[in-house]
């Protein structure tokens, strides 16, 4: 599993996985056999990351980085993979990569827009 986002209100989680390692039927044993009870209600792709960011090695790091986008006007979500750089950042229309980029920098960050 790469992330998961869980929406406790609703008691759904959106899980990215790597599908070369997991089906979404054995994510969902895992979980049953955690003692809760999980479903597969629908299956996409998954969304590449919007940002890679240099150095997101410790909870430190993760954290400044979370910080600095979620300040960011416009900004609905953050969620770092440390393992592998990247920032998924869910935001409205109006917020550009290179709003999030510059507020990376000012916090100390260096970043770079993920390409599709």
């Amino acid at each position: 599993m790469k992330r998961a986002e869980v929406k406790l209100e609703t008691g759904e989680t959106k899980v990215i996985y790597d599908d070369s390692k997991q089906t979404p039927e054995k994510l969902a044993a895992a979980v049953d056999k955690l003692g809760f009870q999980a479903s597969v209600t629908g299956v996409a792709a998954p969304p590449g990351p919007t940002l890679y960011v240099d150095g997101l090695k410790d909870l430190k790091t993760v954290q400044k980085v979370e910080r600095a986008l979620r300040a960011v006007p416009g900004v609905k979500g953050v969620t770092a993979v440390p393992k592998d750089g990247e920032v998924f950042v869910t935001h409205e229309a109006g917020v550009s990569a290179r709003d999030l980029v510059a507020a990376l920098a000012a916090a100390g960050v260096t970043a770079r827009v993920a390409t599709p």
